[in-house]
C-alpha cells in the first residue's frame, strides 16, 4: 500500500456496501454492558427485545484502578429512548463533542450537549437517586464521561475550606454545571474515544491517564483555579474540520480513494488534512480506514455469518492470509473464532 493513498490490495470492488457505523448493539448487548457497571438500568420506552438493534456506534465503559469509571461513547440513536438508572453518589466530568441529551437526575431535568460545538459538564450526585435519559431517534451521540465515587468526593471535601467553590458545589446534591474543555482535553476525548491499535493492558492504562487529565482539567474549572488553554475559534476550526475527514471517510469507507482524492473533495491540502486528523485522533487517515474496514468485517462475521475470504474481501484484502494477520493483531484472536 503506497503511503499516498488508502488503497488496501483489491484495485477493484465488484459492488459498493453503504457506509455503516462500526457495529450494532442490541438490547442483550446493551443489558450485558450495563450489568458489568452494577447499575440498576432498565429501557423504559420503547419496548426493545433482546435482539433488537437499540443503537448503531461504540459504547463503552472502563473501570480505572485508580478508581474512576470511564464512559465513552460514539452512537447513533436507533429509537426515540427513555432509559431509567439509579445513580449511586458519585461527581461526573462529562465532555459532548457532538450531540444533545436530556438527562433527569432526581427530579431535575438537565440539558446536556450543545448545537453550537463542544461542551463541559460537570453534576454531583450525594444520595442514591433515579436518573432518566432521553434522547431522539437519528441523533449522533459522541462524548466521554468521567465520574469519582463518593470516596473520592469525601477526600476532596475534607481538604477543602469549607466555604470554597468547589467544596459548596460538591455538597450540592444534583447541581450542575458547565465549564470549557480546553482543546487539549478535546483530542484526549478523541483520543479515548478511537484508541490506537496496543495491547489490551497498555490500552487501559492510555484511557486512565487520559481520563485523569480530563477529570483534573474538570475540577480545577469548578475550583475556578484553571489555566488550560480555552478553545479558541481556530481550534474549534480545527476539530470541526477533523470531524468532516472523518465524516467523508466513513461516507466513502469502501471506496478505494487516494489521499489527493480525499483531500480535493475536501478543498484541503493532503498535508493539512493529515495533520488536522492525526491531531484530533491520534492516527493517521491510512491506519484509520484499515481499522474502520477491520471492524466492519468483524461485524460482519458475528451477525451475518460471512466466509474469511468473503469478511478479508469486504475489509479490502486480496489475501485471506494477511487479512487474517491484521485482525488478529487488532483483535488479538484471529477470524477463525469469530465463526467458531
Amino acid at each position: 500500500m503506497s503511503h499516498r493513498d488508502v488503497k488496501l490490495e483489491t484495485p477493484r470492488r465488484r459492488h459498493k456496501q453503504p457506509p455503516v457505523p462500526d457495529a450494532a448493539v442490541t438490547g442483550r448487548m446493551l443489558m450485558q454492558l450495563v450489568h458489568e457497571t452494577g447499575r440498576g438500568y432498565k429501557i423504559a420506552t420503547p419496548h426493545i427485545g433482546d435482539n433488537d438493534v437499540v443503537i448503531h456506534g461504540s459504547l463503552n465503559n472502563y473501570r480505572c484502578h485508580s478508581g474512576l469509571r470511564v464512559h465513552a461513547t460514539d452512537t447513533l440513536e436507533a429509537h426515540d429512548l427513555n432509559t431509567q438508572t439509579k445513580v449511586r453518589p458519585e461527581l461526573t466530568i462529562a465532555v459532548f463533542l457532538e450531540g444533545i441529551v436530556n438527562m433527569e437526575l432526581d427530579g431535575t431535568r438537565i440539558p446536556l450537549g450543545d448545537c453550537s460545538g463542544p461542551s463541559g459538564h460537570a453534576w454531583v450526585v450525594s444520595t442514591p437517586c433515579p436518573s432518566r435519559r432521553l434522547s431522539k431517534k437519528g441523533t449522533r451521540i459522541r462524548k466521554v464521561l468521567v465520574s469519582a465515587p463518593q470516596e473520592w468526593i469525601e477526600q476532596y471535601l475534607n481538604e477543602l475550606p469549607e466555604d470554597s467553590k468547589i467544596a459548596r458545589f460538591m455538597r450540592s446534591h444534583g447541581k450542575e454545571t458547565r465549564w470549557t474543555p480546553s482543546k487539549r482535553v478535546l483530542a484526549l476525548c478523541e483520543q479515548i474515544l478511537n484508541p490506537p491499535r496496543a495491547p489490551h493492558v497498555i490500552q487501559r492504562m492510555n484511557i486512565e491517564s487520559k481520563a485523569i487529565e480530563i477529570f483534573s482539567e474538570g475540577i480545577a474549572a469548578l475550583a475556578g483555579v484553571t489555566d488550560a488553554e480555552p478553545i479558541a475559534n481556530g481550534s474549534v476550526r480545527s476539530i470541526n474540520r477533523a470531524q468532516t475527514i472523518r465524516g467523508y471517510l466513513v461516507d466513502h469507507i469502501n471506496e478505494d480513494l487516494s489521499l489527493k482524492e480525499i483531500a480535493r473533495e475536501l478543498g484541503l491540502s493532503v498535508e493539512s488534512m493529515q495533520r488536522a486528523f492525526k491531531t484530533a485522533y491520534n492516527t493517521t487517515i491510512v491506519d484509520f480506514v484499515r481499522e474502520y474496514r477491520l471492524h466492519q468485517a468483524r461485524q460482519a462475521l458475528i451477525s451475518e455469518g460471512i466466509s474469511i475470504s468473503e469478511a478479508a474481501y469486504r475489509a479490502g484484502y486480496s489475501n485471506p492470509a494477511n487479512f487474517s494477520t491484521a485482525f488478529k493483531r487488532l483483535f488479538g484472536i484471529p477470524p477463525s473464532m469469530i465463526r467458531a
